[in-house]
């Protein structure tokens, strides 16, 4: 292998690397904006949210792992058919390992806001039930006073 080959490889692992790490930072974003709207209302912050995104984490980089091995054949098999039988030109890049990281990383920016917006429709209808209680309460209590 010539300079231009060991350069060409360590491009696909940094640019795969960084996919992993994306994907990293994606997570802890999520995990952030959980803890932080915690604390915001009020409320501890319990381990088992935090093994919920351990237990995240680990799928996502399991799935990453497999479509890095996807990109490993495909990307061995486009460099046997370039050296080897019909010349090709097509870059030589991690197709699905990057597209399987900004799917995840989708999926996180949706949970953010996903889950604020539940969150904030969840308060409010405790608050509604609340009140709702309170007047129940005070009907009742004028009915027997009344009485």
């Amino acid at each position: 292998m010539n300079h231009s080959s060991f350069q060409s490889l360590a491009m696909l692992l940094v640019l795969a690397f960084s996919q992993y790490l994306l994907v990293m930072i994606a997570v802890c974003c999520d995990l952030f904006c959980g803890a932080w709207r915690a604390l915001k209302r009020g409320e501890l912050r319990r381990s088992a949210a935090f093994r919920r995104t351990v237990d995240k984490l680990a799928r996502y980089y399991n799935a990453l792992f497999a479509l890095s091995v996807i990109d490993v054949m495909q990307i061995l098999s486009l460099n046997y058919l370039h050296f080897y039988s019909i010349a090709l030109d097509l870059p030589l890049m991690p197709v699905f390992t990057i597209l399987g990281a900004i799917a995840m990383a989708i999926i996180e920016l949706k949970s953010i806001f996903e889950k604020a917006d539940r969150k904030y429709r969840s308060e409010l209808r405790q608050a509604v039930d609340i009140i709702r209680k309170a007047l129940d309460r005070r009907d009742i209590k004028s009915f027997f006073n009344e009485q």
